[in-house]
């Protein structure tokens, strides 16, 4: 007889890792950049005492959170692959790794609502959440898909928000940022809020996401693609600008705005979001004209969008030069850590500290900011909560690497050929998103009807038979006109202009 030979069970090929590109030093600039900018909007004042718009409003007010936005889709097109998009099922993967990244960044920003009372600022890390959530079904799309998405957001997005301004959308009923409460007490109104109608709806903000995943596509160590990003960005920047001046001035836009009665010049130029807050008619469309920051216009969303790339590349430039890089290097690490340093600027808001002296204590925030960050990175490295986000959504990453690709192997390779799996992991979270825009137009109709239902009515109280003397009849006046009284307190949606951004995509190493 011959011996038996134990035969080695066959083993399975491990499940190649996500792609995984090297930092890119003139992101990291670009989103320390934005950090500072959103600092300084969120010390100094929209505008001073004589009306006049503040220096932080002219050069960072709307173009901080468009270039975090920006920055935010290339770092997802890192995550994603780079160059080379993941697919099958590591683009599972990267979606499951999305999930978690955006659950922890959700929860970290609801708790930190709980200090708005004090700092006055609505955040953008819930409004970030769900971003990265209705990124999935993005990320293994080209670079001009992505940029005609883009390009439609651009144009319906503001269509969209100025029909809606009048409906009454409900909304989440808190001060400035929702906190964890809200989550059981309205979530259908932090949803419309997130999307719509709060102070970065994400029917807008998707273009700028849209743009960053197709930017981060391309080889940005190339020399030719800083100088694209730059020069056109700064064309597109002007161009914008220059279509809005044409058409308020020559064409009579900004006249016609004035002759309403619904705001004053300067409101229209600089803070003209809050027309759409308190909406109660019809906005002439002459409003998609306006250049104002966050009034998220067509003119808005452009030029903002041309800054952040303009940014982009002209740190993906001048990092290029070994003594500049090295120069930069304390606004990289900042930018590298940039949830954390969002993070503790509202705290630091919320104390009170110096604020009677925004310039002082813009100054400690950036040094105290490049200070920290560069004594954290050269002895810890990443920051503590990027690192306890990018931990957790690695290792989802990783989990369901290893689990699909052993599946993937056994099944041998009818695994590599399209599948109803497949089409399943693009068209269910669309499905998603379209369950979204159901949720927000049946919404809408509730609001409606609970508007109605609790509209103001006369006093019709009986007047005591002792008190009811005969007095003399007048005809009815303002003073009396239930309509001329003006909203309720409780209809009071009006939100501050408070830019709030803050990066928190960033490589996985």
């Amino acid at each position: 007889m011959t011996p038996l030979t134990q035969v080695a069970p066959p083993t399975l090929p491990a499940a190649r890792p996500v792609p995984r590109s090297s930092r890119v030093i003139g992101v990291d600039v670009a989103r320390g950049v934005a950090l500072f900018g959103m600092l300084a909007t969120h010390v100094v004042a929209v505008v001073n005492e004589k009306g006049d718009p503040t220096t932080a409003t002219v050069i960072a007010a709307g173009r901080s959170a468009a270039t975090f936005v920006l920055i935010a889709g290339v770092g997802l097109a890192f995550i994603s692959g780079g160059r080379h998009v993941v697919q099958g099922p590591e683009r599972t993967a990267v979606a499951g790794g999305l999930v978690v990244r955006a659950l922890l960044i959700g929860a970290i920003g609801l708790a930190l609502g709980a200090l708005a009372p004090f700092n006055d600022v609505e955040g953008i890390l819930p409004f970030y959440a769900l971003l990265f959530l209705l990124a999935i079904p993005l990320i293994g799309l080209p670079p001009r898909l992505l940029a005609g998405i883009a390009a439609g957001f651009i144009v319906l997005g503001p269509v969209v928000l100025v029909a809606t301004a009048p409906l009454g959308l409900p909304y989440a009923r808190t001060e400035l940022d929702p906190g964890f409460g809200i989550l059981v007490q309205d979530p259908l109104g932090l949803l419309v809020q997130l999307l719509v109608t709060g102070e970065y709806p994400l029917l807008v903000y998707l273009a700028y996401l849209c743009a960053g995943l197709a930017i981060g596509r391309l080889d940005l160590t190339s020399r030719r693609v800083g100088w694209w990003l730059l020069g056109g960005g700064v064309a597109l920047a002007v161009a914008a600008r220059s279509a809005s001046a044409l058409l308020l001035y020559p064409f009579g836009g900004l006249d016609a705005l004035l002759s309403t009665g619904a705001s004053d010049v300067s409101t229209l130029l600089w803070e003209a979001q809050v027309l759409l807050a308190e909406a109660r008619s019809p906005i002439s469309w002459w409003y998609l004209a306006l250049p104002a920051p966050h009034s998220h216009t067509p003119v808005d969303l452009l030029h903002t969008l041309g800054s952040a790339g303009a940014v982009l590349g002209a740190a993906l430039l001048l990092t290029r030069v070994p003594v500049l890089a090295r120069a930069l290097s304390p606004v990289a690490a900042a930018g590298a850590m940039a949830l954390t340093l969002y993070s503790a600027h509202l705290v630091l808001l919320a104390t009170g500290v110096l604020r009677g002296r925004p310039a002082a204590l813009y100054l400690l925030m950036v040094l105290g900011a490049m200070a920290f960050a560069m004594v954290w990175r050269r002895w810890i490295g990443q920051g503590p909560l990027e690192r306890i986000v990018a931990a957790a959504a690695g290792a989802t990453r990783r989990h369901l690497a290893a689990r699909l690709g052993r599946r993937g192997a056994i099944r041998g390779s009818s695994a590599r050929r399209p599948t109803v799996r497949g089409a399943a992991q693009f068209l269910v979270p669309l499905a998603c998103a379209g369950l979204l825009l159901l949720a927000l137009v049946g919404g809408s109709r509730i609001g409606a009807h609970q508007d109605e239902a609790v509209a103001p009515v006369a006093d019709t109280e009986p007047v005591p038979a002792a008190a009811a003397t005969p007095v003399p009849t007048a005809p009815p006046g303002p003073a009396i006109d239930a309509e001329a009284a003006g909203p309720q307190p409780d209809e009071e949606t009006a939100l501050e202009e408070d830019e709030a951004a803050g990066d928190t995509v960033d490589e996985e190493d």
